[in-house]
């Protein structure tokens, strides 16, 4: 039986060294059925996935991917790892949540299946970044230890996690020892109007040895007003898709 836990809190710690985060790496760029991210209505059908198959008999998945937070213009993508978001923030487009972010999230799916298998056997960390230079590698970004918050967890013995998170949400910007370790150098907290590329990474390590990783990154333009007006009118029709994740 799957036993699956939000990240919601499950926040870092240190590198593993050598990890490059600049460009996307995948082993397949599509659809992911299955995958929530955590909510309701999230798109799940342009994602970044690698999987692979380990220990004899398990099989270990990490994919990611960027989607517009709620009825805000829809994120694209180059089909390749790369997203396309607008600048901005807002509380959801249309007002449908009480927390400021910017106009798209995050999301984030990991699994293992397999005999005995759980996601706490593994050294997982997720790689963010504030600093809207382009190419960024692992040295200032943030990282969350995904593991040890699984193990910190209500269910230490999930064996997938799954989450939409948004830059802007301030625990991001904060240390947390052994569970969170928030990006350094310039760039200590993410500015949303900012253009630019963030880079995004899931490495997943056994015994001192990579396992898997994927890799994608968001590229942030200018929103022509034409796509804002389109977006509110989408959800002030109620035919925009919500996304309830990421509140």
């Amino acid at each position: 039986m799957n036993k699956a836990v939000k990240l919601g809190g499950l926040v870092c710690a240190l590198a593993l060294p050598g990890l490059a985060v600049a460009t996307p790496l995948y082993d397949t760029f599509g659809p992911l059925t299955g995958a929530n991210f955590g909510g309701v209505g999230i798109p799940n059908d342009s994602v970044a996935i690698s999987s692979q198959f380990e220990d004899g008999a398990n099989t270990i998945t990490v994919a990611m991917n960027a989607t517009q937070r709620h009825s805000n213009p829809v994120v694209t993508n180059d089909g390749a790892g790369t997203f396309f978001a607008g600048t901005g923030s807002n509380t959801g487009g249309n007002n449908e949540s009480a927390l400021t972010g910017a106009l798209w999230n995050f999301n984030f799916y990991i699994d293992v299946s397999g005999p005995g298998a759980i996601l706490a056997n593994y050294d997982i960390k997720l790689y963010y970044d504030f600093n809207p230079a382009f190419d960024n590698g692992p040295v200032d970004l943030g990282v969350i230890n995904v593991t040890n918050g699984i193990l910190a967890s209500a269910n230490p013995l999930a064996t997938n996690v799954q989450g939409s998170e948004n830059l802007m949400f301030s625990y991001l910007a904060t240390s947390i020892p052994g569970y969170l370790t928030a990006p350094g150098g310039a760039f200590t907290s993410f500015n949303p109007n900012a253009t630019g590329e963030y880079n995004f990474a899931i490495q997943v390590a056994r015994a001192g040895w990579s396992v898997e990783q994927v890799r994608m990154d968001v590229q942030v333009v200018p929103v022509p007003a034409a796509v804002w007006l389109f977006g509110s009118a989408l959800g002030l029709m109620g035919l925009a898709r919500r996304r309830v994740s990421a509140a």
